[in-house]
This record gives C-alpha cells, structure tokens and sequence, in this order.
C-alpha cells in the first residue's frame, strides 16, 4: 500500500498583488535621504555665512583705508600766504648834493668842481686827480665822493657806474656826519670796474654816503685815476 503525500502548501495566486517591501529597508532608504538632506541644507547655509563674513570685512577694510588715508591738501592751504609790506620795497632815493672827498673830509676832494656829475646823469664823469702808483703814490689814503642825502635814509645798496678799467678797491662808507671818523664802512669791493653793485648785508642808516676809492685803476696814459659816471643809492621805501 503505497503511503501518499498531503497536499501541497498553497502557492500565490495567479494574478494576485505582489509581495510587499521589506518596511526595514525601506526605513533605511529613508534615513539616508534624509542624511543627504540635512547634508545639502547645511552646504547652503555655511556658503551664505562665508559670503557675508567675506563682504563684511571688504567693507570694514574699505572703511579702514577710508578712515587711514589724509584728506588732500589744497596748494592755496598748504602755500605760505606771501604779502609784501610796502615799507619793506627798495627804491632809488633822491641825493641831495655829491662832493669831492679827500683824506681830510671836503676841503681836499680831487676835482671838486666836477663831483655833481654822478648824480646829475650828464654821460660825462667825475675823474680823480691822476698818481704814479695805484696807492695814490704814497701821498694819501684814498679819494672819493661824499654824497648828502639831505635827510638820515635805511641804505640797502649802491650802483656805481665806473671807467671800464679794471682794478679799483672800493670802500661804502655811511654816517650821520661827515666827518671821516664818523663815517662807518659798511660794505666794500675789491678790483673792480664798469657798473659795481655794493649791496649791504643789513640796512644801514645815516644821512650821508661815502664811495671811498683806497687803490686806483690804470688809465691810458700808464698812471692811476678813477671815473665816476654815475651813483645811484637804493633803500627801504617810506624811511
């Protein structure tokens, strides 16, 4: 007697639903979008923070420099304003009278009769009386011409208009007498010739000017003198 087998469990229907996921898996599926999710959220934000800290320190460098860098300047500013006081201006002052000077004050000037031309712009000049050597020949210390301003004048300078000869040692000699020991040297030029400019370091106050001649040029005839065409004393405008 053959022994037979019980019926065989039922399979799935034809045509029925299928199986259904495993809900385990389908949580883990879950988790790991999630992951990426809060992953990419975070990605956002951290580049959005970065951003703006970048930004704010531009700004903050910007205001920085801003705040480090000095305004500018103007040259009208920065430039000394420059006003010339009338008073302080140089002009040619008027002389009253020019005298033939000599060792022993007017009473023994070389020439005398002729002395005016230097301030008188005739084109003919005041010559000295002629020597052997340029030291006057040993007979004396020098020769000149004594201006009198009329007035005590600030002297600045003096232009003399010499012979074109070359050689002559110039003393400027100012006082409020004229006396020659009250007459002080206040400048000097040494061999020169032709237009002579006698500036002073300082202003120098006094009533009368002395151009002092203590060596003499050569002249064309092989002996010593001095021409004087003209002289011409600057000072302080309003003195």
């Amino acid at each position: 007697m053959s022994i037979g087998q019980g019926p065989a469990a039922p399979g799935p229907e034809p045509g029925g639903p299928p199986d259904k996921p495993n809900k385990k898996w389908m949580i883990v599926l879950g988790g790991i979008v999630g992951v990426f999710v809060v992953l990419a959220a975070y990605d956002l934000i951290s580049s959005g923070s970065a951003l703006t800290s970048v930004a704010s320190k531009s700004s903050a460098a910007s205001s920085a420099a801003t705040r480090a860098t000095p305004p500018a300047t103007s040259s009208a500013t920065a430039s000394p304003s420059a006003t010339a006081s009338p008073s302080a201006s140089l002009e040619s002052l008027s002389v009253a009278s020019a005298a033939a000077f000599g060792p022993e004050g007017t009473s023994d000037g070389d020439n005398p009769v002729s002395a005016w031309r230097v301030i008188g712009a005739t084109g003919q000049p005041w010559h000295s009386s002629w020597y052997t050597t340029p030291e006057f020949g040993n007979l004396q210390s020098g020769t000149g011409i004594l201006l009198d301003m009329g007035k005590t004048v600030t002297v600045s300078r003096v232009r003399l208009v010499l012979g074109d000869s070359v050689g002559a040692d110039i003393q400027l000699r100012i006082g409020g007498n004229a006396i020659p020991s009250e007459l002080s040297t206040a400048t000097s030029a040494t061999d020169v010739g032709g237009t002579v400019k006698l500036q002073m370091s300082s202003p120098v106050s006094g009533r009368y000017v002395l151009v002092w001649f203590t060596k003499l040029p050569p002249d064309s005839q092989g002996t010593y003198q001095i021409d004087v065409y003209s002289a011409t004393v600057y000072g302080i405008k309003g003195t």
